[in-house]
């Protein structure tokens, strides 16, 4: 289900990057718009977020993470019914192995060079 962003509306965005400073602006830029944005320490945080009581519009993560992988995480939020609808945003700093990413992923991804 799309939810469109709309002054009355509350939307809610996971961001998992080990760029502080892009968390931060994320967190500035959204709040503006009405917003939120939940902070997630790592791979690990993202998945007991979201397999929690958290269920966000869009999760922003970077290709680096590591234990569980972003691949991994792509995959565990594909496997679950619940999750798989969740808009998941990749921000790649270097083009490494894309195609390893694009696997991971069951429908077209967003993928933005940092």
């Amino acid at each position: 289900m799309d939810r469109k962003i709309t002054a009355d509306s509350t939307h809610t965005i996971l961001v998992c990057h080990s760029n502080r400073s892009l968390v931060r602006i994320a967190q500035l830029n959204a709040a503006r718009h009405g917003v939120n944005v939940i902070v997630a320490r790592d791979g690990k945080d993202i998945l007991a977020k979201v397999r929690g009581d958290l269920h966000p519009d869009a999760i922003v993560l970077s290709d680096d993470l590591k234990d569980p992988t972003t691949n991994d995480i792509v995959k565990a939020l594909n496997a679950d019914p619940r999750l798989k609808g969740i808009h998941v945003i990749v921000l790649k700093g270097l083009l490494g192995n894309v195609g390893e990413l694009l696997k991971a992923f069951k429908r077209p991804p967003w993928i933005m060079k940092q």
